[in-house]
């Protein structure tokens, strides 16, 4: 009876978190790369999927939504240089999580993530 019991208990834990993880996950944030103009998204991705932005310098931010295999118990971020090394990975271990902001500045090479992302990021010279 014991058995029967735990595996109803843990039935009903995973059912649970299932039903906690949102339809779409919203990913705001900006990149500020030594002083030029900021870019800025906000993106709205379907849960268990990812997308890739390139970007203007030749450097890829990857972004995962929690449930899919790359990232499943929570969200993902990663900054790539344009030969394709990992400059920055974030992850937010939340699977329900339908929102999360964030930036990036990147002043002579050097990465500093910010999150939550502030109002304004300032340039490097600041």
């Amino acid at each position: 009876m014991k058995a029967v019991a735990a595996s109803t208990v843990l039935f009903s834990s995973s059912l649970a978190a299932f039903a906690a993880m949102p339809e779409r996950v919203q990913f705001v944030g900006s990149i500020q790369h030594d002083n030029l103009t900021p870019i800025t998204f906000d993106l709205h991705l379907p849960s268990k999927q990812s997308a890739t932005l390139k970007l203007a310098d030749g450097s890829t931010l990857e972004l995962v939504t929690p449930g899919g295999q790359a990232s499943p118990d929570g969200a993902r971020i990663r900054l790539l240089s344009p030969a394709g090394e990992i400059m920055h990975t974030a992850t937010v271990p939340d699977p329900s999580l339908a929102s999360t902001s964030f930036a990036y500045k990147i002043c002579n090479g050097q990465v500093t993530y910010m999150s939550p992302a502030p109002a304004v990021v300032q340039d490097c010279g600041a």
